[in-house]
């Protein structure tokens, strides 16, 4: 199976977002606007790897509007049914 390009609905992305006088991080989801402010990008992977842990969803790193750096996976996959013979 071909590994995630994009977040799914539910997954959590870090943006940066380069502000006067620093940078922050943003939490928050693909469809939603982004819901936590964090200083430091160490503090927000952190953030988002813990929430994506907890809700069983994908963490990611936003590299500009289209690009997505995969952090960590946390789905639980479905084998699918074995047939039986």
């Amino acid at each position: 199976m071909a590994a995630p390009v994009a977040p799914n609905e539910g997954d959590v992305v870090v943006r940066q977002k380069r502000g006067n006088p620093s940078t922050v991080y943003l939490l928050g989801t693909p469809l939603a606007p982004d819901q936590f402010i964090l200083r430091t990008r160490d503090e927000a992977v952190s953030q988002a790897l813990a929430f994506a842990k907890r809700h069983q969803v994908r963490a990611w790193f936003a590299n500009g509007d289209d690009e997505f750096l995969l952090l960590g996976t946390f789905r639980k996959e479905h084998a699918p049914p074995e047939k039986s013979s």
